[in-house]
């Protein structure tokens, strides 16, 4: 290779080198599943493209902590983070951004191999990777925006957000969570936020509205993820009236409450004609719905406010006689 194209080529790791990518056609380099978060601050290769590169150069290393996380599939968060490797030898650690940082490998530590593309690459198994980027969470090394939410710290929130995820992509059982905790997180600590975790959350800011709405129902009322109402007739569950259906992130479906939390997509002009629209069959059926989006969730006096009113009307409703 000449030196111009050696320059021109990407250099996500010191000795590794990647053509410009209009010029790429080999394998898929955003992850094994073709994700990519776009947050590669200060890093201009995503974790995975990162962490096939460095482990090239050190095959006898396996990754650890959230390059671990994204090898299993976790799409957020980790894209701005060092690859972590851990070492059977003693190696050493540089402070610039093409080169890793190295850990101790342990005879005990348990591995995977789980990248189709790079099948001799080992991390560290899943409930491993969830431990230490747990730990990381909520010592506050690992950091990112969360909406204040009644009764929980940033890191909290933060815990409860990469717990749903991580469990979402990974399909984890809570034994599988607490077993990978065990002496890296506080078992108190980890079943506390068990508690609060939910399978069905499917963004962190879903996961973030049902945290600030969760104690705001009468006694005798719950909040399920992902319930499916009909469009038709507003019965709910799959075994409801054929037609369209709508699914609310969140719903109360003793007391007919859907909460929607409206991401950058519903932003599109046909989108939002569509939620338009379910929105007006939902309360000609007797629905009382509310659409969130970050703004909203920001403002916690004005969510809590809407929020409110909705359950006292809603419960009104439910006593009328029929």
């Amino acid at each position: 290779m000449s030196r111009r194209t050696v320059d021109k080529a990407g250099k996500p790791a010191r000795g590794v080198i990647l053509p410009p990518a209009k010029a790429y056609e080999g394998p898929e380099r955003l992850g094994p599943a073709g994700w990519n978060s776009g947050d590669h601050v200060p890093y201009d290769w995503d974790i995975i493209t990162r962490l096939r590169a460095h482990w090239l150069l050190a095959r006898d290393c396996v990754g650890a902590g959230w390059c671990a996380a994204a090898a299993h599939g976790l799409p957020y968060w980790a894209d701005s983070e060092k690859v972590v490797l851990l070492s059977p030898t003693l190696r050493r650690n540089a402070s610039d951004l093409l080169t890793p940082e190295y850990r101790q490998l342990r005879a005990e530590v348990r591995t995977a191999c789980v990248d189709p593309l790079f099948p001799e690459l080992r991390v560290v198994d899943a409930p491993t990777a969830f431990a230490q980027c747990l730990a990381t969470i909520l010592s506050g090394k690992k950091t990112w925006w969360v909406p204040p939410v009644p009764g929980l710290t940033d890191r909290e929130v933060r815990a409860v957000q990469f717990l749903d995820a991580f469990a979402q992509c990974t399909h984890l059982s809570t034994l599988a969570l607490l077993a990978g905790a065990r002496h890296i997180v506080d078992r108190r600590r980890m079943s506390a936020l068990l508690e609060l975790y939910d399978l069905g959350a499917q963004s962190p800011m879903e996961t973030a509205l049902r945290l600030i709405v969760r104690d705001e129902l009468p006694a005798g009322h719950d909040w399920t993820s992902q319930v499916t109402v009909s469009l038709t007739d507003g019965t709910v569950g799959s075994a409801g009236s054929r037609g369209k259906k709508t699914t609310p992130d969140l719903a109360c479906e003793s007391l007919k409450i859907a909460l929607f939390y409206d991401g950058a997509h519903h932003a599109d002009g046909e989108q939002t004609e569509t939620d338009f629209r379910m929105f007006q069959k939902l309360k000609a059926l007797g629905w009382e719905a509310i659409r969130v989006n970050k703004e909203l969730l920001a403002d916690l006096d004005e969510l809590l406010g809407l929020l409110r009113g909705t359950v006292e009307r809603a419960v009104q409703a439910a006593a009328r006689p029929r």
